[in-house]
């Protein structure tokens, strides 16, 4: 079976973008379970090499819900370490990088990005993200990620343990803005870019049995009407739909939609805090926080550039507002849109 998690960043924020990813993996002999309460652990499958808690003692990899990490002492280098770490090991079957050796040469944020399968919703048409001089590792030592990597390697290859997708998408201020426009609430575009990632894993991976576990969406409890418009030629089973948590079946027979198309199903689980039930939407969760973090990063670089004694923001609501006021003087002079800018919510 697959077991997968989709999860967001930056939804809240006034600056910098959303970013949403997914990440899977295979679990070798285990069959899709009944329902979401027989969630394989994945932290106890892989508990030589990756941890839930910090400190990840004796090199093991922290995972866990990306507010966590990056609240602790170097939580955007721990967030850093994890990421690469399973990125090294993406498609491994026993041996071997799953990204090319020579790829992680003079690798940078938009090439990483680009690895990610990155859907890049127009960061091109925003100068502060069109730098491409940041290197990745940024703040993991080298030296410590590929032990990290290797030692998450083994523990994955005793485990039976695959890792089978790592996407993202990252949506601009002018993106998220057009998509807010289109829908007319903020909730209905995240739904829809989490639904974009949901359609890809079920039409991948639903021949496997693919369970896949989602942090609630805006706090809905009801996604009936929402999956039935998004899997049209799937059959939808209600399984529980409650303030904790909502799980769906979804299946297609063999054949349907296509003369040639296997039979799928895929168990989806809407749960409050999913990051702390499912090991892929805690990764999922610190993909996008970590991408969130080097776009911030480049931004901050390039308005500091522009602005003498302009300081750094992280673009949540407070501290955006004080930075637009040091900014909004400038940008007539720099040529930027306030709505290239700022998100309209």
């Amino acid at each position: 079976m697959i077991i997968a998690g989709i999860d967001e960043a930056g939804y809240g924020p006034l600056l910098g973008p959303l970013v949403v990813s997914a990440t899977a993996f295979e679990l070798g002999g285990v069959p899709l379970p009944v329902d979401a309460e027989e969630i394989p652990d994945l932290w106890h499958m892989l508990r030589v090499a990756v941890s839930k808690k910090a400190p990840a003692k004796k090199g093991r990899v922290l995972v866990a819900d990306s507010k966590v990490v990056n609240h602790l002492t170097d939580g955007t280098k721990l967030l850093e370490r994890g990421v690469l770490a399973f990125l090294r090991c993406y498609g491994r079957g026993g041996g071997g990088t799953g990204v090319d050796g020579a790829a992680w040469n003079g690798l940078t944020a938009n090439r990483l990005m680009a690895i990610f399968s990155c859907t890049n919703h127009e960061l091109a048409a925003h100068p502060w993200y069109s730098p491409d001089h940041l290197t990745i590792p940024w703040l993991a030592e080298a030296g410590d990620l590929g032990i990290a990597a290797n030692m998450l390697s083994d523990a994955m290859e005793k485990a039976g343990v695959k890792t089978v997708c790592m996407r993202t998408a990252v949506v601009s201020e002018k993106a998220f803005n057009r998509l807010v426009d289109g829908t007319h609430n903020k909730a209905s575009s995240l739904v829809s870019i989490t639904l974009s990632h949901l359609y890809h894993l079920h039409m991948t991976f639903g021949h496997q049995g693919l369970l896949v576990g989602v942090d609630k969406q805006g706090g809905r409890d009801h996604y009936t009407q929402l999956l039935l418009r998004s899997f049209p030629e799937a059959e939808l089973k209600v399984m529980q739909e409650s303030e904790a948590v909502s799980t769906y079946l979804l299946t297609e027979a063999a054949g349907r939609g296509g003369c040639s198309s296997p039979g799928r199903r895929t168990l989806i689980c809407f749960r409050e805090k999913g990051e702390s039930a499912f090991f892929p939407t805690a990764l999922a969760s610190m993909l996008c926080k970590y991408l969130r973090e080097l776009c911030m990063h480049n931004f901050n670089m390039w308005w500091c550039e522009q602005i003498m004694g302009l300081r750094p923001t992280a673009g949540y609501h407070s501290d955006g507002i004080r930075w637009l006021s040091d900014v909004e003087p400038h940008l007539e002079r720099l040529g930027i849109r306030r709505e290239m800018l700022v998100r309209s919510r």
